[in-house]
């Protein structure tokens, strides 16, 4: 009887974990914006040597937390995008400015699918070969129901929220992010206004106009995105570092050549465009690095 509950264990976490994998590739997703708002890791010592695993946690445009399954690539502060399973709200794959993270089906979770479905295959085929014997010792009507108990376990287990089968969705997590440290004070270094010539040496730039949207002609997955575009004229800026802080929603991104965006910035004039987080009002933009930075008002 332990054998035959082993056996059904053993093959309706197969099939359990099979079927939720394909089930979730099959149904369609939806896109969810969000803000690092945790990054935190944690190593261990193990006999192939150190092992690092980590906790990522984001906060959504409506204010509701999610878990990430990725690791370091993105920061804290970040602007990404979740798509979910509108199946299992499950994360299928995460995307920021410059990484993309696909979480249902990299070649590692294809190739445990695949052996996973062969040894399910396998087990099915040993499980019919052995039914007349246990039949025969022990009976259909208490082999049937032993066998069924233990894939109903692994199933419950798999699949419902007390197990492995919860949503990216999380509780009791304070969903404030505290980004202010991030930020600047306006009038330290010295600012001046949109549509006034910031100098500073050789460079001067000015900003005329702010587009709060992805511009046309850009990449479609910047369309998934919150984009703030500004509107610049600058000489001599050459490969001066161009931010916009941060505030306590989170901190904008910019997006290299507005994502092959035609009228992208080319050294002279153009658009500027940043990914901002949900809920993020424009303060001003930051010009050079830190200590040699000029602030302009937006």
């Amino acid at each position: 009887m332990a054998g035959l509950v082993v056996l059904g264990v053993v093959l309706g976490v197969l099939a359990a974990f099979l079927g939720r994998w394909t089930a979730e590739g099959l149904a369609g997703t939806y896109a969810v914006r969000a803000v690092v708002s945790e990054v935190d890791s944690t190593t261990t010592e193990g006999q192939n040597g150190p092992h690092t695993t980590y906790e990522v946690q984001a906060i959504t445009e409506d204010r509701r937390v999610i878990e990430l399954p990725v690791r370091a690539e993105f920061s804290r502060g970040e602007p990404v995008v979740a798509r979910l399973s509108s199946l299992t709200d499950r994360v299928q794959s995460v995307r920021g400015v410059t990484a993309e993270v696909e979480a249902h089906h990299p070649w590692e979770k294809i190739a445990a699918m695949s052996v996973g479905g062969l040894l399910l295959v396998v087990g099915v085929i040993v499980a019919w070969s052995v039914r007349r014997p246990l039949s025969a010792r022990l009976g259909t009507p208490r082999a049937l129901p032993s066998f069924l108990a233990g894939v109903v376990l692994a199933a419950f287990v798999v699949l419902t929220p007390v197990g492995f089968g919860g949503t990216a969705y999380r509780a009791g997590v304070d969903p404030h992010l505290k980004l202010w440290k991030y930020g600047r004070e306006a009038g330290e270094p010295p600012a001046v206004r949109r549509g006034e010539t910031l100098v500073a040496g050789d460079l001067t730039l000015r900003v005329t106009g702010l587009v709060p949207e992805p511009p046309e002609g850009a990449a479609a997955w910047l369309g998934d995105f919150r984009v703030l575009a500004l509107r610049v004229e600058a000489t001599g800026l050459g490969d001066t570092s161009l931010k916009l802080s941060a505030d306590a929603h989170g901190e904008p991104e910019r997006v290299e050549g507005c994502a092959g965006a035609p009228g992208a910035f080319d050294g002279t004039a153009g658009l500027v465009c940043f990914v901002v987080p949900p809920g993020y009002r424009p303060g001003y933009l930051l010009v050079g690095e830190r200590d040699r930075e000029v602030l302009l008002v937006l």
